[in-house]
Order: C-alpha cells, then structure tokens, then sequence
C-alpha cells in the first residue's frame, strides 16, 4: 500500500498533563523524510518553546493526538 503526500511538514503533538511530545515529519526537497521528536513541560514557558519549534519547521500542519481516540491510522 503507497501513501500519497498531503502535507510535507507535519507535527503531532500528544498532550498528558505532566508533559507534551511532539514529533515533526518533514520532507526533504531531494524526497527523502526527516524525522524529530521532542518533549515539552506543561507549563507555560514550555508551550512556548514548543511554539517556537513548531515555527522553525516552517508552515508545518499540526496534529492533535487524544489517547482515548487513537487508531492505528492517528499518531
């Protein structure tokens, strides 16, 4: 099964209580993918270093995953 690009910079974030991580997928001008995962605090300094990151990654599209709600087709 092939997947058809939609995005080429996505970000999905899981959000717990104590903390959020966020992984970034990228495509690179050559094709090839480019992956990053991090992990940001709860507390306000740390969601703005998180919204700092997302805007490095340039226009990134950015999902919310909700662990009640996963399948195997959500982050």
């Amino acid at each position: 099964m092939e997947l058809d690009v939609i995005y080429k910079r996505v970000v999905g974030l899981d959000v717990h209580q104590p903390q959020i991580t966020a992984g970034a997928l990228i495509e690179k001008s050559d094709g090839s993918m480019r992956t990053e995962q991090r992990q940001f605090g709860a507390f306000k300094k740390d969601r703005r270093a998180l919204a700092h990151w997302v805007t490095q990654l340039q226009r990134a599209f950015i999902i919310l995953c909700q662990p009640k709600t996963l399948t195997r087709f959500s982050c």
